[in-house]
């Protein structure tokens, strides 16, 4: 049995995320994808009804693989601030694939498709934040009284993240100065 026959939705997705590798997302379309894994346009629309639901399972692909390696930079014998600027460099380097700023790509979705897309990030991103609140908590280097009521590591877990996106949106290769501002805003035992 052949690839396509065991899951046709894979080699679908597979062959739309060649096209956005190659061209950019805005560049993905149906008959594209379709010729890329030399399969009628009907096929496609079997396992994607629009172009929306294509894009958007091509980002969210992307994201699942980006924080597969995520889990893997929690790991380890490093500390908190090693872990943090790996998942940064890792992320840095999963955006770089992009020939384009395929964020803002996004917005050529229809309406249906964005709120899909933003649903899926939304629960991506939970995800991450939960992490990052656990290692935080996990983290014997950080003083309990580091947290405060209004200082908490939930907090400080959007505030890292949140910043890690800014950071990576703008390209930033050197976050050396967040590094050692995190490093100043959580004190060590």
């Amino acid at each position: 049995m052949n690839k396509f026959s065991e899951n046709p939705r894979e080699v679908i997705l597979a062959g739309a995320k060649e096209i956005a590798l190659e061209q950019g997302i805005s560049a993905i379309n149906i008959r594209a994808v379709a010729s890329r894994c030399k399969i009628s346009v009907g096929t496609v629309y079997n396992s994607f009804s629009t172009k929306s639901e294509l894009v958007v399972a091509v980002v969210e692909d992307f994201w699942r693989e980006a924080f597969n390696d995520f889990h893997k930079c929690l790991k380890g014998e490093k500390n908190i601030f090693e872990k943090i600027e790996l998942l940064y460099n890792n992320l840095f380097v999963y955006l770089g694939k992009f020939q384009e700023n395929w964020i803002e790509q996004l917005s050529l979705l229809s309406s249906t498709g964005k709120s899909l897309g933003r649903k899926r990030e939304y629960e991506f991103f939970e995800k991450v934040r939960k992490s990052i609140v656990n290692l935080l908590d996990s983290e014997d280097i950080i003083s309990d009284e580091t947290w405060t009521d209004n200082l908490t590591k939930e907090k400080m877990a959007k505030f890292i993240f949140s910043n890690m996106l800014a950071m990576l949106k703008a390209r930033e290769e050197d976050i050396t100065f967040f590094m050692d501002a995190l490093k100043r805003i959580i004190y060590l035992k």
